[in-house]
């Protein structure tokens, strides 16, 4: 038996963390188990891929998963940036997605009627319980109710042994996931399909055959033109938006400093004086386009004029 597992979120999101317990969950329950992440810089927001291998024979390889059994999505807005993810599933896999969207309006987001579709609303589980945005733990829960390893008995071990702390409050919240995940069985599964495609990975040169170019034909290569971020608006991954108060801003711009994707602005905006007369005056803003909604913005905000509300 060999489970492989690729597990798709944003940085900051406890990505990585997850397929550490859950591998480690799994060791303990006599498994074998390699848990491998794949990223670029560290930062809040920031996609991030993992890979995880369960088995029962030892584990010889630490190549990239290609085409997994499970996947599991951190936040539905990431599924038509990395659709791919979800072509690759194998017929019969199972994709487990955190979302706040009915078991239906799910379905017809991942849009595969062969694979095991398991919904779950991590982030209110992770809110209630541990306080922060952080869906590790439930769906730990949701991959071990599926899977049927590794238990919750040693999940809350590796709990423990990961984190350190807040050991019972996440083990709440996995619990929590384990007994309310919905479970939505496949319409078809032929078992002689192939996935639709595979996981491409920034380490895919080095496991298969390859062709070396001249520079006249670079472009074969993909480069064709230089890259720009503005090619990229990565305002849909937020789970929450920045919301300024303006009566308590100072305009110190620390939070222009601190913003990873340039998503703060200074605009003009209109006012009006203690008499009457109208002013325009500069005012911090927001391009919503590009924000992520990390929340940096509000911790370093010295008179707390910036707040995160939640965004459905």
């Amino acid at each position: 038996m060999r489970v492989e597992t690729v597990w798709l979120g944003r940085g900051g999101q406890g990505i990585v963390t997850a397929t550490y317990i859950v591998a480690n969950a799994s060791i303990i329950d006599g498994f074998y188990a390699i848990a491998t992440p794949e990223f670029g810089a560290e930062r809040r927001g920031a996609p991030v891929k993992a890979f995880l291998t369960i088995s029962k024979e030892p584990i010889e390889d630490q190549e990239p998963v290609k085409t997994p059994d499970v996947v599991v999505v951190f936040d539905d807005k990431l599924i038509d940036s990395m659709r791919f993810a979800i072509d690759a599933v194998k017929p019969g896999g199972y994709v487990i997605i955190n979302t706040g969207k009915s078991p239906e309006e799910a379905k017809k987001l991942v849009g595969r009627d062969d694979v095991y579709l398991v919904v779950l609303d991590a982030i209110d589980i992770a809110r209630r319980h541990v306080k922060l945005d952080v869906p590790n733990g439930p769906l730990a829960g949701a991959f071990s109710k599926v899977m049927g390893f590794p238990t919750l008995e040693s999940i809350k071990q590796a709990l423990e042994t990961q984190l350190g702390k807040a050991v019972e409050q996440n083990f709440a919240a996995t619990k929590e996931a384990f007994e309310k995940a919905v479970v939505i069985p496949p319409a078809r599964v032929d078992a002689s399909a192939k996935p639709k495609g595979i996981i491409s990975t920034t380490s895919a040169f080095l496991t298969g055959p390859y062709e070396i170019v001249g520079w006249r034909e670079v472009n074969k290569a993909g480069a064709v033109f230089p890259g720009t971020s503005l090619l990229y608006t990565t305002g849909g991954w937020r789970i929450d938006k920045p919301v300024i108060d303006h009566s308590k801003c100072i305009m110190c711009r620390k939070c222009w400093l601190y913003c990873p994707d340039d998503a703060i602005v200074e605009a003009w905006r209109e006012v009006e004086g203690p008499r009457g007369r109208r002013f325009r005056m500069k005012a911090i803003d927001f391009d919503y386009q590009f924000c992520k909604g990390c929340g940096v913005c509000a911790e370093v905000c010295p008179t707390g004029a910036i707040q995160m509300v939640r965004e459905l």
